[in-house]
């Protein structure tokens, strides 16, 4: 790491990640350490060829000498090394240093299986053609940067499949069934946003992985009335194809089936107005849902900007971003006037960065299974976390920002987490996150 911080590009670059949230992503063939695609997050300069070639040798010469390098810290960033079948070696350079190396190497595996998606296990697992891959990944590159980006959903955060509660989903759901099996499928999800509104029985038996992945793709996808796309399942079919249709139905509503190769495009998009044009109404509601994303109906309290709700057991979560509405406004709000100077993006990133200060941190990740297409190496976790040190179960925590407050708690097979306004009474935080679990959980929203 000296040698590597003698270099005048890693020196300037270091004071950037100490102030800002910026990143680096490297891809690298394991066996001659050429470079693949090298994305950023943040106003960052291209990486230089020596200091790609530093990182990977770092990792390289750890191999040679029968260990394994997971993660190093070196001032202001956090770098984190993941090598996928001997063949691609993903490296990761980030100012959140606060992020446990699970939910790192999580990240990891999600843009490695994102490329599995849309390429196929076969192209990654064995390269023998360095440019055609280059050429191929391409491809990829909108997804891996709205996973490295960060988008408005929590999923790749905890490992969960973001949803939206509704009310009553019975009229779309059999409208779904109807659709998808019109389509030669039974595989079927209507979704807002990315977010999975209603599904079909099959598709909620894809593995968690490869929902998060279809709904991240989605959202990644630009607009248009149709996509036909072949993909990939990293874990049911890493190596035959299947085809994803998308139709949407209306401003960010869409229908998704996976398919064969019948029936042809064309066809299932003519079946659209006789399965949904009397539904126009209830689509609209759906949509309207976001980016509240739990039924209008729930009287949430007007100081809570934010909140995420995490059910270890279903593998599903909601997070709402705009959980008030107009008809609050007659209420007294603890924090009045604030909600309205955090505009959704703002909350969604205080909560994720509450969140991964408190998970695998605070909070053990109790009941979630790593949902990977390889096989890890036998490795023992890099470091013991605060909650494994501990003569008892930490259940509940809180912090106080300049900007915001925030509460969460972690019952049975729940993680709760809530954003609030900095005006509001820290000694309400407690009361006024136990009313909202109750809430939720009676609901039963996931």
């Amino acid at each position: 790491w000296e040698w590597l911080g003698s270099n005048n590009q890693w020196g300037s670059l270091e004071k950037k990640f100490r102030t800002r949230e910026m990143a680096y992503l490297a891809a690298i063939t394991a066996a001659g350490g050429v470079p693949l695609f090298i994305r950023t997050k943040g106003d960052l300069p291209p990486l230089s060829f020596p200091v790609v070639g530093s990182l990977n040798g770092v990792h390289l010469y750890a191999s040679n000498m029968k260990t394994s390098l997971l993660s190093c810290l070196n001032g202001g960033a956090k770098v984190v090394w993941k090598c996928f079948y001997e063949s691609i070696t993903l490296i990761l350079v980030t100012s959140a240093v606060t992020m446990t190396d699970t939910l790192l190497h999580h990240l990891l595996d999600l843009v490695f299986n994102a490329m599995v998606l849309l390429l196929g296990l076969h192209e990654l697992e064995n390269v023998t053609n360095v440019e055609r891959l280059k050429k191929d990944l391409k491809c990829c590159y909108p997804l891996i940067d709205h996973l490295l980006q960060g988008s408005s959903m929590m999923s790749p955060l905890t490992q969960t499949v973001d949803i939206i509660a509704l009310k009553d989903a019975s009229i779309l759901a059999s409208s779904v069934e109807a659709f998808a099996e019109a389509s030669q499928s039974n595989y079927g999800c209507l979704s807002v946003q990315g977010r999975i509104c209603v599904a079909t029985e099959s598709w909620w038996k894809l593995s968690t992985l490869e929902m998060t992945l279809l709904s991240l793709l989605l959202s990644s996808l630009p607009p248009a009335a149709c996509h036909d796309i072949p993909i990939y399942l990293p874990k049911a079919s890493s190596k035959v194809a299947h085809r994803l249709l998308i139709f949407t139905l209306l401003e960010g509503v869409q229908f998704c089936v996976l398919c064969g190769p019948d029936p042809p495009l064309k066809t299932v998009q003519a079946l659209i107005g006789d399965y949904w044009s009397g539904l126009v109404d209830a689509l609209k509601a759906c949509a309207h849902t976001f980016p509240r994303c739990v039924p209008m109906s729930l009287n949430l309290d007007p100081s809570i900007l934010a909140f995420c709700l995490v059910n270890l057991d279903s593998r599903r979560s909601v997070t709402s971003l705009k959980p008030s509405t107009a008809s609050d406004s007659h209420r007294t709000a603890l924090s009045a006037g604030f909600q309205g100077e955090m505009d959704p993006l703002k909350r969604f990133s205080c909560l994720s960065k509450f969140y991964t200060t408190v998970v695998d941190n605070l909070f053990p990740l109790e009941g979630r299974q790593q949902e990977q297409v390889e096989v890890p190496p036998p490795t023992s976790p890099p470091t013991s976390t605060l909650h494994e040190t501990l003569p008892h179960k930490i259940v509940e925590t809180y912090i106080c920002a300049k900007r915001y407050k925030a509460y969460a708690v972690h019952k049975e097979q729940y993680n709760l987490f809530v954003l609030f306004g900095m005006t509001t009474p820290t000694f309400a935080l407690k009361k006024m996150t136990s009313d909202l679990f109750l809430l939720l959980t009676q609901e039963g929203v996931v």
